[in-house]
């Protein structure tokens, strides 16, 4: 039986990403030879990096044309354990093709599949929340498209609880949850965002990612937090990137206030 579908629209700023000066909606990955781990990575364009307010490009909102998720209610996910408790491993949630989909701009994108890192790996004015999690997305146009949310502690989150209880706890282990309302993993007004082009944070750490880091955050337990953390007790979190002139564009004039970092106006 296929995942029952939900629609969920926002408005995104598309067309400011990266250099100034950027006109394309979205950015041409670019393969880079697999560093070895202990080897500095000599690249322009890095991921995850300090969102700063006072650094962000203020777009028009004419400018920004509407993001439309297209992601199931009632999905089923292959859990993976991608290495734990190795630092540049996480666990996964593989999705079924058809079941979640975004269009923005004119291009289409499907979700390959969200994982988690603790601590959260970009920071927002130098703050790190607990949690990030990302859901990759592969374009029909060959690009990769990758959505950041916060996590931070609060309630439990009633659409993570299955998995979280579920988390397979050996490298390489693999579990199905059923019923997953993907949808609700975007939090409300997810309109606000900050972008910028960067890369994966795990090897090959390809270049050309388009990156959309949301605000506000959605909540999570401590209990929550304590279970996925239990798989990486030094952490899988990579370290914050220099930003080398890149441009970090929103429309959202209170980003920072949003995020829940400081009172910046």
């Amino acid at each position: 039986m296929r995942a029952r579908i939900g629609w969920l629209v926002a408005p995104f700023l598309i067309g400011l990403i990266g250099s100034a000066c950027a006109d394309s909606p979205v950015a041409v990955v670019r393969s880079q030879p697999p560093p070895s781990s202990d080897v500095a990575i000599a690249v322009a364009q890095q991921s995850p990096i300090d969102i700063r307010g006072d650094e962000l490009v203020i777009g028009k909102p004419s400018a920004i044309p509407p993001l439309w998720f297209h992601y199931a209610t009632h999905a089923t996910v292959d859990l993976e354990n991608t290495g734990s408790p190795g630092e540049e491993s996480t666990v996964r949630a593989n999705v079924t093709p058809g079941d979640a989909e975004l269009r923005v701009d004119g291009v289409d994108y499907r979700l390959v599949q969200f994982h988690w890192h603790i601590p959260a790996e970009h920071e927002v004015d130098g703050v790190r929340f607990p949690m990030e999690m990302h859901l990759v997305h592969n374009g029909t146009d060959g690009s990769t498209l990758v959505i950041g949310v916060f996590l931070r502690a609060g309630a439990a989150n009633s659409t993570l609880t299955p998995i979280f209880n579920s988390l397979p706890t050996q490298s390489g282990g693999h579990a199905s949850v059923a019923d997953v309302d993907i949808a609700k993993l975007i939090p409300e007004h997810a309109a606000k965002s900050a972008r910028y082009t960067g890369s994966l944070t795990t090897p090959p750490f390809t270049e050309g990612v388009h990156w959309i880091v949301l605000a506000p955050p959605i909540d999570v337990s401590p209990a929550q937090m304590a279970e996925f953390g239990a798989l990486f007790p030094e952490g899988n979190a990579r370290e914050v990137q220099a930003l080398n002139g890149r441009t970090v564009a929103t429309h959202d004039r209170h980003f920072v206030r949003d995020e829940g970092i400081g009172n910046r106006e």
